[in-house]
């Protein structure tokens, strides 16, 4: 547990600066997330991490779009999109997502949340179980500081952190975040391409939202809440960024197992490759536990 401690210490840091900037807008109603719409068939919503936009999703949308239609969401305060003042960003987007889909009338749709989106997805599963049809988490869990501190860990425990990282967060300016996932964002993606693309992207992200979201993150443990959810989940995690510092397969496999163990009907499946962004890193191994989990 010491080794996998560390070596998420890592990825904590770098989880501060994930990003990527871009949105549609949608036209059913005044919600405070951009929706991008695309596809045809049964629906799909497609939720992204901290300083990203819905755009992480781009392949992924291209990948299924000719046999569902996909909602490719842009937070609000993310990526240029207005920002939600309040100290319960994350349960207002849910109350709002649950909002959308009756709105549009979607019908068992099937979330699919990177991070940050996989937290959420959660979230929103435990909130209204009777409207998703599948989630999928990639690279996240129920209570996110388990992953650095231990399985032990709750929300009374990580609080101090969770305000030091607000704090940090919320005062960082557009080049301060740029400058900072120049460093970073090479333990989080391969792609040098993908890695600039985000650099620059997250800059456009409001950082009072960003810090405020990772505090809601952080304190707020929905693992003794899992057996409300009555899905399916898929939950999609990756270790090899992590292996110098002495993190294995098998102890990222077993913190998920911990994590999870509430919702029994949850399938984890774990990368050898990829980094945190692992439907960038790895898409064909991701579409193919994807396309197995969707029939």
């Amino acid at each position: 547990m010491k080794h996998l401690i560390s070596a998420v210490r890592t990825f904590i840091l770098a989880f501060l600066l994930l990003g990527m900037g871009f949105s549609h807008s949608f036209a059913a109603r005044n919600y405070s997330f951009a929706v991008k719409k695309e596809g045809h068939g049964k629906p799909i919503i497609l939720i992204h991490g901290l300083y990203c936009s819905g755009a992480v999703w781009d392949e992924t949308v291209a990948h299924y779009k000719n046999k569902y239609t996909c909602y490719e969401l842009t937070l609000p305060g993310f990526a240029g999109q207005p920002p939600l003042k309040s100290d319960t960003i994350l349960k207002s987007i849910a109350h709002e997502l649950a909002g959308f889909i009756r709105d549009n009338k979607l019908e068992k749709p099937v979330i699919i949340g990177h991070s940050l989106g996989g937290w959420l997805a959660m979230q929103f599963g435990i909130m209204y179980p009777e409207l998703p049809g599948k989630l999928v988490c990639v690279s996240t869990g129920p209570f996110l500081p388990a992953f650095m501190l231990g399985t032990n860990a709750t929300a009374d425990s990580a609080r101090p952190m969770a305000l030091q990282m607000k704090e940090r967060m919320s005062s960082l300016s557009s080049d301060q975040i740029r400058n900072a996932q120049r460093y970073m964002l090479s333990s989080m993606i391969s792609d040098t391409a993908n890695i600039r693309k985000v650099m620059e992207m997250a800059a456009l992200c409001d950082s009072y939202t960003q810090g405020e979201v990772m505090y809601e993150l952080y304190t707020t443990d929905l693992r003794q809440q899992l057996n409300t959810i009555t899905c399916p989940i898929l939950a999609l995690g990756d270790w090899s960024a992590y292996k110098d510092y002495g993190s294995t397969r098998n102890s990222v496999l077993e913190n998920y197992k911990s994590q999870y163990q509430k919702a029994p009907q949850t399938v984890i499946a774990i990368n050898d490759v990829a980094k945190h962004f692992i439907m960038m890193d790895q898409p064909g191994w991701f579409f193919e536990q994807l396309d197995a989990f969707l029939k």
